[in-house]
């Protein structure tokens, strides 16, 4: 016979706000792959008329601030003694993500439609980095089916 381990109530509320974490994490982190490859566009002439570095400086600095908040609604979360551990390397490893991000809008000269591909391009390799440190992570926690 299989033992069933029932989490403590805690245990399935953090579960539930560590989803959505995630899920807004996710959904952020595609807003921002496409913000890079519409600026490569741009930058090589690929673009639609209607697309220019400044429109979309006005859409990246917007969702910036975004993940800024959600960055400070994650700090003020509270993690069960189980799970502090890892909602710090969560934390962390999202901070360095959205530090990521900045120096990825930096990169971009808006005002010039053009842009220091090689920079642009390491930020977005670090932020490839960074989500397979935080996937290593998540797989790590007990008891945490995702």
């Amino acid at each position: 016979m299989r033992n069933i381990i029932t989490p403590a109530p805690y245990e399935k509320a953090y579960t539930i706000v560590l989803n959505r974490i995630l899920a807004r994490f996710t959904m952020l982190d595609d807003v921002f792959g496409e913000y890079k490859r519409t600026v490569l566009k741009i930058v090589r002439g690929r673009c639609l008329a209607s697309e220019n570095l400044q429109d979309l400086a006005r859409y990246w600095e917007r969702n910036c601030q975004q993940f800024s908040r959600f960055l400070d609604c994650i700090g003020q979360t509270a993690a069960p003694p189980e799970f502090q551990q890892f909602h710090q390397v969560l934390t962390g490893e999202l901070r360095h993500f959205y530090n990521q991000v900045c120096t990825a809008q930096q990169a971009i000269n808006w005002g010039q439609n053009s842009c220091c591909q090689a920079t642009l391009q390491d930020a977005f390799n670090e932020m490839t980095c960074i989500r397979d440190r935080i996937d290593h992570a998540l797989q790590n926690v007990n008891g945490v089916a995702m």
